[in-house]
């Protein structure tokens, strides 16, 4: 009898290990599978990047005007009332206002959206005054030299905004991820 409620203890005390190892695995499983969509949503929103790069949309007159095709907009676009750092057509997705990136065959799984801003309040001709535009070189030392570059703001014919590229990625497990930078 003695033996009995012993090994019924070690049984219940066993059990109780057990489901603690359970618990403690699936939450590095959990915690893993984050990490992965993680380093995956940068990798998809490195291939936007890529794409957005290769459009013809950064010069005047063309940038001056919006072209939905391609994701493209001439001002910044409302915010989203969530996360004000997004515009609401990427948080909230209106997939009539951000491009989806097609490159082939995705093996990931997932979907990458994107859409740029030009840093304007409204369209038509960038100006110093209304647009960010950015500097001609950084105090204290040099990211380019701005005595031969001769793309606009450095040579003196006109001005050039700054554009946002915000990016969202959508996993098959319905995790979202954004990423955002500015291009010049």
């Amino acid at each position: 009898m003695v033996a009995t409620l012993i090994a019924l203890i070690v049984l219940i005390v066993t059990l109780l290990a057990v489901v603690a190892l359970m618990h403690s695995v699936d939450t590095s499983n959990s915690v893993a599978g984050t990490l992965a969509f993680r380093q995956s949503a940068l990798q998809e929103a490195e291939r936007a990047y890529g794409e957005v790069k290769s459009l013809t949309v950064y010069a005047p007159p063309t940038s001056d005007q919006s072209d939905t095709t391609i994701g493209y907009y001439s001002s910044v676009q409302t915010a989203s009332e969530v996360r004000p750092d997004l515009p609401k057509a990427i948080y909230d997705p209106d997939y009539s206002k951000i491009h989806e990136v097609t490159y082939g065959t995705v093996s990931s799984g997932n979907h990458v959206y994107y859409m740029i801003e030009r840093l304007c309040p409204t369209t038509g001709p960038a100006t110093l005054t209304t647009c960010v535009v950015p500097g001609k070189a950084l105090t204290g030392g040099t990211s380019s030299n701005t005595t031969s570059d001769p793309g606009i703001p450095f040579n003196t014919t006109g001005s050039a905004a700054a554009y946002r590229l915000s990016v969202r990625v959508e996993s098959g497990k319905n995790s979202v991820a954004f990423v955002q930078t500015i291009l010049r």
